[in-house]
């Protein structure tokens, strides 16, 4: 049975992503294992664990567009932008018409750029912002690009709004959130968030932490040609030459990157196809 692949796991609240492998490293017996976009621990949803040479694979999937449902709450700040920070400023407002809110989507759906929050994972001389703001100093992040590529309302209950939304890779939930009331001469903070797509890979398609198990981690591990459908594939027979990072002739168009499949449709890895030469890139074998 192979040892490689991708399992997607529902996270639950209130535990880390690393918390999620250090589990999945106790269950399956095997160290290698990464995580493709980090949820923060008050965030739910899918998570994408790559196992073992998988792990390899990992950026691949992390430059992924992703949706997310999420819920925010006006009229309250806090020093994260979601519910894991203390609250530094509060105000009291009256409820939008739902109209006005509605009104603001254009502006929204023409963001370019994000600053990234100060808790966050993004270095800063060489250090992560999050652990300079918890020393309380100074941090100047630059603007980042960005594009949301759809933006919905799903519910608005005052003083809390709950929207769904599909982004670009890097994009920051909180510092949406935080946006959104801006536009609306406001305050505003991420209560809730939960990620429920990457890509083609949905939520449905999730296991529970809870119900993986050393018995059958192995059963929910899903092959890579099915975790990249629509990516260039093209199946070898000369698997050995294949394995011992050897150029390979075929006969087919150049595409770039392709991933590379045995006769029974197994991953051997990543390579390039140019001028009708296969040239290995990655080797799963």
């Amino acid at each position: 049975m192979q040892d490689f692949g991708v399992i997607l796991v529902n996270k639950p609240a209130g535990i880390t992503s690393f918390d999620v492998i250090r589990k999945l490293r106790k269950i399956t017996g095997i160290k290698k294992i990464g995580h493709t976009g980090t949820l923060d621990p008050f965030a739910t949803g899918l998570l994408p664990i790559c196992i073992g040479k998988a792990t390899r694979i990992a950026e691949k999937l992390s430059s992924s567009t992703k949706e997310y449902l999420v819920t925010m709450q006006f009229g309250m700040k806090t020093e994260t932008g979601d519910t894991e920070g203390k609250i530094v400023e509060q105000q009291k407002i009256s409820a939008f018409p739902k109209e006005k809110i509605e009104e603001i989507i254009p502006e929204i759906l023409e963001l370019e750029e994000q600053i990234p929050p100060n808790y966050s994972a993004v270095r800063v001389n060489g250090k992560r912002a999050y652990e300079l703001a918890r020393k309380n100093k100074e941090i100047i992040l630059q603007p980042r690009p960005v594009k949301i590529i759809e933006f919905e309302i799903i519910k608005y209950d005052h003083p809390e709004l709950t929207y769904r939304t599909v982004v670009t890779k890097g994009t920051y939930i909180r510092v949406l959130s935080e946006t959104i009331a801006e536009i609306l001469g406001t305050i505003g903070t991420t209560i809730e968030l939960q990620r429920s797509r990457i890509n083609h890979l949905d939520l449905n398609m999730a296991i529970n932490l809870d119900n993986i198990t050393k018995q059958n981690w192995q059963n929910k591990l899903i092959p890579l040609p099915e975790i990249f459908p629509d990516f260039p594939k093209k199946e070898i027979a000369d698997v050995s030459i294949f394995k011992n990072g050897g150029f390979i002739e075929i006969e087919a168009e150049d595409c770039g990157e392709i991933m590379v499949l045995s006769e029974d449709g197994k991953c051997l890895g990543f390579a390039r196809l140019e001028a009708g030469i296969l040239k290995p890139k990655l080797v799963f074998i």
